[in-house]
C-alpha cells in the first residue's frame, strides 16, 4: 500500500488539475444526483421490540387513527382580562378558526374546544380543552402516519393560521409532531463559528493561511460529497434526517484532523530540501497510511452503533461512516493535487504572524514538551484529575428526547409549547399514551386508569374509548 500511495502522490503532485478536475465532477455528480434523484431521508424514529412499538402498531390497527402524526393550535385572547370562559365573542372566533381548520390537507379529524365551551365549559376544562383559567384552548389535529403525508401538509395548515391571525383578537401558536417532522430546522451559526476558531488555531500554529486553509477546504469539500450522497445511499439503507447533523460534526472534524497529518508531514519533507512532488509522494505514502488506518478506526467504531438494537441508530450510523470514508479518500487523494498546486506557497508567512513569531510559538512549545517528558508523574496524574473533574458533571447527566420546549423562543412551537406548560401545568404538552387492548373487557381501561391516577407523580388521566374495542388511556 504504501508504495501504491507514494506513486498516486507524486502523480497527484506533478498532474494536480487532473485530480482537481475528476474531484469536481464527482462533487457535482453527487450533489445533482443527490438533489434531483435523491431518495428523502426517513423521519421515523420507531424501534420494533419495543413498547413503544408495539403500541403504536395498536393504534394503527385499531383504525383509531391515533396511530399518526399530531398537530395542535393553541390560542389565546391577547386581552389579558378576556378568558373563553365567560367571552361568548373570544368562543365565536375560536369557533371560526375551527372551521377555518377543516378540510385542510391530509387533516384527518380535530378537537372541538369551541363546542365544548358553548355545551359546557366545565367539561372543556376537565377534558384539557381549554385551561382551568379559561385563559388558553387547544385544538388538537390529527394526521395519518409520516408515510401518508408530507410538508405540504405543515404548510397548508401554516397558510391557514397566518391568514386566521389577521385581524383577530386571538395569539394563535402551533406545534407538535407535524412540526418536528416537517418543519425546517432553526438556523445555526454554531458550525460557521466552529469553522473559524479552526481557521484561527491552524494560521496561529502554521503561520501560513495556504497550510491552515488546505485541511479546512479538504474538510469542507468532503462534507459537501459525503452528506449530498445520504440521500443516494437511503435507496439501499433508511437514512434518519439527524444522520446529516452529526455526520457534518463528526466529518468535518475528522476531515480537517486527517489533512493534519499530510500537511505536516509533507512541511517537514520540504524543510529537508525534498523537492515538491517528492514531498508529497513521501508524506501520502507514510500520513496516508496513518489517514487509512485511523478512518478506518473511526468507521468500525460508529458501525458498533448497529449493535444498538435500534435500526434507525444504526441506519444513521452508516450515514457518518459514509461521510467519514469520504473524507478519507479526500485527504489521501484530493489535497495532495492541492499541495502539488500550491508548491512551496505552502510556508508563505504573513505579515501579521512572521517567522519571527512563529518560530517563537515553536521554542516555547519545544520546551514545553521537554519539561512535561521530564517530570512526566505529575503531569499524569495532574492531567488525570483534570479530566474526571471534567467528566464529573456525566455523573448527574439525565437523558431523553429534545421536545419543543429547547427550540428558541421566536419559534411558534415554543410558544405554544410555554402556553399550554402555563395554561395547563406541567406535563400537559406531552402527554404519556397507553393503548389498551380490551379484548371486550369495557372496565379495563377505567381499571388502568385508576392505578395509574393513584401514582403521585401522575397529574391526571384521561380514557378515550375506541369502536373497534381499543381503548387509549392518554396520561
Amino acid at each position: 500500500m504504501s508504495s501504491l500511495l507514494y506513486r498516486w502522490g507524486r502523480w497527484s503532485a506533478r498532474r494536480p488539475w487532473i485530480a482537481i478536475g475528476l474531484w469536481l465532477v464527482l462533487a457535482v455528480s453527487v450533489a445533482t444526483a443527490g438533489a434531483t434523484l435523491g431518495h428523502p431521508l426517513d423521519d421515523s424514529m420507531s424501534s420494533p421490540g419495543s413498547d413503544s412499538h408495539a403500541a403504536n402498531e395498536l393504534l394503527v390497527g385499531s383504525d383509531s387513527g391515533a396511530g399518526g402524526l399530531t398537530a395542535y393550535v393553541v390560542a389565546t385572547p391577547r386581552d389579558a382580562d378576556v378568558s373563553f370562559l365567560d367571552s361568548p365573542a373570544a368562543v365565536a372566533e375560536l369557533s371560526r378558526l375551527e372551521q377555518s381548520l377543516v378540510g385542510l390537507r391530509d387533516l384527518e379529524g380535530a378537537s372541538d374546544p369551541a363546542g365544548m365551551l358553548t355545551r359546557d365549559p366545565q367539561a372543556a376544562v376537565a377534558g384539557q380543552q381549554v385551561s382551568p383559567d379559561g385563559r388558553v384552548a387547544v385544538i388538537r389535529l390529527q394526521y395519518p402516519p409520516i408515510e401518508h403525508t408530507d410538508v405540504q401538509a405543515l404548510t397548508a395548515l401554516d397558510d391557514a393560521l397566518d391568514q386566521a391571525r389577521q385581524g383577530s383578537s386571538l395569539r394563535l401558536e402551533s406545534g407538535g409532531d407535524l412540526y418536528f417532522t416537517f418543519a425546517a430546522p432553526p438556523a445555526s451559526f454554531h458550525e460557521a463559528i466552529g469553522v473559524i476558531v479552526a481557521l484561527v488555531i491552524l494560521l496561529v500554529a502554521f503561520g501560513s493561511l495556504i497550510a491552515a486553509g488546505l485541511p479546512l477546504v479538504i474538510g469542507l469539500f468532503g462534507l459537501l460529497v459525503g452528506t449530498s450522497s445520504l440521500s443516494l445511499a437511503a435507496y439501499v439503507v433508511d437514512i434518519p434526517q439527524w444522520a446529516t447533523v452529526m455526520a457534518s460534526m463528526v466529518g468535518l472534524g475528522a476531515g480537517i484532523d486527517y489533512a493534519l497529518f499530510l500537511v505536516t508531514r509533507h512541511r517537514e519533507h520540504l524543510a529537508i530540501g525534498l523537492s515538491v512532488d517528492e514531498s508529497i509522494g513521501r508524506a501520502v505514502a507514510t500520513a496516508g497510511q496513518s489517514v487509512i488506518f485511523a478512518g478506518g478506526t473511526v468507521v468500525i467504531a460508529i458501525l458498533g452503533l448497529a449493535f444498538a438494537g435500534l435500526p434507525f441508530v444504526a441506519a444513521g450510523g452508516i450515514g457518518m461512516a459514509i461521510v467519514v470514508l469520504v473524507m478519507v479518500a479526500a485527504a489521501i487523494t484530493l489535497l495532495p493535487a492541492l499541495l502539488g498546486l500550491a508548491g512551496t506557497r505552502i510556508n508563505a508567512r504573513h505579515r501579521w504572524l512572521g517567522r519571527r513569531t512563529h518560530d517563537a510559538a515553536t521554542r516555547r512549545w519545544a520546551r514545553w514538551g521537554s519539561h512535561v517528558t521530564r517530570h512526566p508523574v505529575p503531569y499524569l496524574v495532574g492531567g488525570a484529575t483534570l479530566l474526571l473533574a471534567l467528566a464529573a458533571p456525566a455523573t448527574a447527566l439525565r437523558l431523553g428526547m429534545p421536545d419543543e420546549g429547547t427550540l428558541p423562543q421566536s419559534r411558534t412551537e415554543r410558544q405554544a409549547y410555554d402556553l399550554i406548560a402555563d395554561g395547563f401545568g406541567p406535563g400537559a404538552i406531552s402527554p404519556f399514551v397507553i393503548a389498551i387492548d380490551t379484548a371486550g373487557d369495557g372496565t379495563a381501561a377505567d381499571r388502568v386508569s385508576a392505578a395509574l391516577a393513584a401514582d403521585p407523580g401522575i397529574v391526571a388521566t384521561q380514557v378515550v374509548p375506541e369502536p373497534t374495542g381499543s381503548h387509549l388511556a392518554v396520561v
